[in-house]
């Protein structure tokens, strides 16, 4: 008989696991004892490498996190450049593990990484305010449209989306034909990658105008 040698358990491959089972799970489905299974080792093995299931989720935020930075990369250009690039980073990992968004929005930022992306995000304003309160302001307009974008992205106008055409214009009466057109807009004639980048640049237009122009 032929005996293959079993992976070793590490901090970082439980995470993974965890992470893949939420894709396809979702985030309420997953239990120490469901991903044990998973691994092929019993639930009480995984506590050698994370503490509680708490634990278990910051090791996950810490790889969505590490996600976030690989995509961001090192970009060149100025802050606007780089607020981009975070912006489109963030949105492209929260598109590519849809059911885990709510680790990333709902959980404090307490993974290591976590922290690294909080300084990565502070250094974008290095040199272009002189008040860290600024840099909190405009952080905080950024990401929450960010956030915001991505929750509605994922959530409603998906559904809207999934219904097909539902009323038409003929179906109410006159005075409420626009909300109909707005719907049509927002969900057909407007792409999810137009209405990120156009609103990404009324944002920082924004943020320039607001809190970077002397």
């Amino acid at each position: 008989m032929i005996v293959t040698a079993r992976t070793p358990l590490t901090r970082d491959r439980v995470a993974e696991a965890a992470l893949a089972f939420i894709d396809e799970h979702g985030l309420d489905g997953l239990s120490m004892r469901k991903l044990g299974a998973t691994l092929g080792v019993e639930a009480m093995s995984l506590y050698n490498h994370v503490e509680s299931k708490d634990d278990l989720l910051i090791a996950v935020t810490d790889r969505l996190y590490a996600d976030i930075l690989v995509s961001y990369g090192e970009p060149d250009g100025d802050w606007r450049a780089k607020a981009r690039a975070m912006c489109r980073a963030y949105v492209q990992v929260a598109d590519a593990h849809p059911n885990a968004i709510s680790i990333l929005v709902d959980r404090p930022v307490d993974a290591p990484t976590g922290i690294d992306f909080i300084s990565r995000i502070v250094s974008i304003f290095e040199g272009e305010i002189d008040d860290m309160r600024t840099g909190v302001l405009a952080f905080s307009v950024a990401s929450n449209w960010v956030i915001g974008t991505i929750i509605q992205e994922h959530g409603l106008l998906e559904r809207l989306r999934a219904r097909g055409e539902g009323l038409t214009e003929a179906d109410v009466p006159e005075e409420y034909r626009p909300l109909v057109q707005f719907r049509d807009a927002v969900v057909r004639d407007v792409s999810p990658a137009d209405r990120f980048e156009r609103g990404l640049d009324a944002i920082l237009d924004g943020i320039e105008a607001r809190f970077l122009t002397p």
